[in-house]
């Protein structure tokens, strides 16, 4: 027991200096910063960044809208006939074959799924937008307002119809796979059908993405914590990153207790 004990006394103090210089370092870039911006006009710059912002939600994010789903559709679409013109000559047997076809649906995934998340982000915009243009006649465009609307459906039937044929594609690969991407439960059913192997890389996956979650969520606080003091934002935007950061935190921790009872089942 004790020399138990002295280990984990040993590589506390290990691990000290690094955690100590990494509080320092991070503190004092935070002072630097905040009195960085103290000395600054910060007036001007707060005008200057609320202008940028209005003529991005007013001008930008309806073009870029609808610019979106063509994009998504000339970046995946070369990517996913590739893969399935591999797939055709595919002998069933070429492991290093299967895995680059695997690999290249990944990437159109991978392109869809950020599609969608810039989607709802440029329709964000745009809805604020729309409140700056209806009080201005002369700004105010419903075409622009519409096309970004209508663009904003198109991205997601386009993510939407393009997952569905890369898991058809997949599933052609792998026959052993289930579920539809239409289905609520796709997700639970896929996991489901993998073997212990593909679960074990999807778990490695996960702790990589939860800890770049947790990561990202303290960067985001400090900036928007730094925001609501010198920029007027309020405590709403960092208020929202620390309910995801919370929401991350607790399904990991709800997880393990369940997965640690005898029989436990995520």
């Amino acid at each position: 027991m004790k020399n138990d004990n002295d280990a984990i006394k040993r590589e506390n103090k290990k691990a000290m200096p690094q955690f100590v210089l990494f509080s320092v370092g991070g503190l004092v870039l935070g002072g630097v910063l905040g009195f960085t911006l103290v000395f600054l006009d910060i007036e001007n710059f707060v005008d200057t960044l609320d202008s940028a912002g209005r003529a991005f939600a007013i001008h930008g994010a309806p073009w870029l809208l609808m610019a979106l789903p063509i994009v998504e559709l000339a970046l995946c679409l070369p990517i996913y006939f590739s893969a399935k013109k591999q797939f055709a000559a595919w002998d069933g047997e070429d492991e290093t074959a299967g895995g680059q076809v695997e690999a290249k649906l990944s990437v159109c995934l991978w392109i869809t799924s950020m599609a969608t998340i810039l989607d709802f982000f440029l329709a964000a915009a745009q809805f604020s937008g729309f409140i700056e243009m209806a009080g201005n006649p002369m700004k105010a465009s419903p075409m622009k307002f519409f096309g970004g609307l209508g663009a904003f459906l198109a991205t997601l039937y386009v993510s939407a119809v393009f997952q569905q044929k890369l898991v058809d594609l997949t599933k052609r690969l792998n026959p052993e796979k289930k579920g539809s991407v239409y289905d609520i439960k796709f997700q639970k059913k896929w996991y489901e059908s993998c073997d212990e192997a593909e679960r074990a890389v999807i778990g490695r996956c996960a702790f990589k993405a939860y800890q770049a979650m947790s990561m990202s969520c303290l960067i985001l606080w400090a900036v928007l914590g730094l925001g609501g003091m010198f920029f007027s934002w309020g405590f709403m935007p960092a208020m929202t990153v620390c309910v995801i950061w919370g929401v991350g935190q607790s399904v990991y921790a709800w997880s393990c207790l369940k997965m640690n009872r005898p029989g436990g089942k995520v």
